[in-house]
C-alpha cells in the first residue's frame, strides 16, 4: 500500500521510526533519516495529563456539580407539576403531593446562569399558580 498525500516531515519522522521496527529496510536515495526533533516548548501551555486526572477533574468539578444539583431541583419541582396534574385529572389532590410542591416552591434557590435562572422561575411560576388554584399560598 502507498500512500501519496503525506508531507515531506511526516514522511521523514515515519522514515525515522521505521528501521527500528523493520531491519534491512533503507531509505530511499540513500538518505540517512534525520533524528526527530524534539517537541518545542510553549509558554504556557498545559502538560499532558492522564485520562484517570482528567476523570477526577471532572469529578470534583464544583461549576458542574451545582449545575447537576440545580437541574435535579427542576426536574422535582417538574415531576412534582406532573404527578399533581394526574391527580387533579383522576379527583383530588393528594394533600401530602401538595405539601410537597409548596415546599419544592419555598425552598428552591434561583441559579446564578441566567438560562437556568429562566427555567426555574417559569417552574416556580407554574407551580405557584397550581397551587392557587386550589386557593394554596406559598
Amino acid at each position: 500500500m502507498r500512500i501519496d498525500s503525506l508531507t515531506p516531515m511526516m514522511a521523514r519522522n515515519l522514515l525515522a521510526a521505521l528501521p527500528k521496527s523493520v531491519s534491512g529496510y533503507a531509505s530511499p536515495a540513500g538518505e540517512q533519516p534525520a533524528p526527530p526533533t524534539p517537541p518545542l516548548a510553549v509558554p504556557g501551555a498545559v502538560p499532558a495529563t492522564s485520562v484517570q486526572a482528567l476523570v477526577a477533574i471532572a469529578v470534583n468539578n464544583p461549576v458542574a456539580e451545582r449545575r447537576r444539583k440545580q437541574a435535579r431541583d427542576a426536574e422535582r419541582g417538574i415531576d412534582a407539576l406532573d404527578r399533581l396534574h394526574k391527580e387533579l385529572v383522576a379527583g383530588t389532590p393528594n394533600v401530602a403531593r401538595l405539601r410537597e410542591i409548596a415546599a419544592w416552591s419555598q425552598t428552591i434557590s434561583t441559579p446564578e446562569e441566567p438560562t437556568l435562572a429562566e427555567l426555574m422561575r417559569d417552574i416556580d411560576l407554574r407551580v405557584r399558580v397550581e397551587l392557587a388554584k386550589l386557593d394554596i399560598q406559598v
